[in-house]
């Protein structure tokens, strides 16, 4: 029986690894075995909507001119990359 959508991050993440060991064993009845999988589905949907949530929240302090400056997190960006290597 799916439970109801859990509150936060850390509870999906924890119902996730319910499901994926429920799914492992091969003793699942293939409806349960569904049912899982559209819980499990929908789980990583609200994961990776906190995560992509929480990293735009995320900022970088960089040292500009001796004061700390608040940037905003870019994952794109390897030239940041290249240039502190070559520092």
């Amino acid at each position: 029986m799916p439970k109801t959508q859990p509150k936060n991050f850390e509870e999906s993440l924890s119902r996730l690894e319910e499901i994926v060991e429920a799914l492992e064993n091969r003793d699942v009845e293939l409806d349960n075995a569904l049912s899982l999988f559209e819980e499990g589905v929908g789980l990583v949907k609200f994961c990776s909507a906190k995560l992509e949530e929480t990293k735009k929240k995320i900022e970088i302090l960089v040292s500009k001119d001796g004061k700390l400056k608040p940037e905003n997190f870019e994952t794109d960006s390897s030239d940041g990359d290249d240039e502190n290597k070559k520092n």
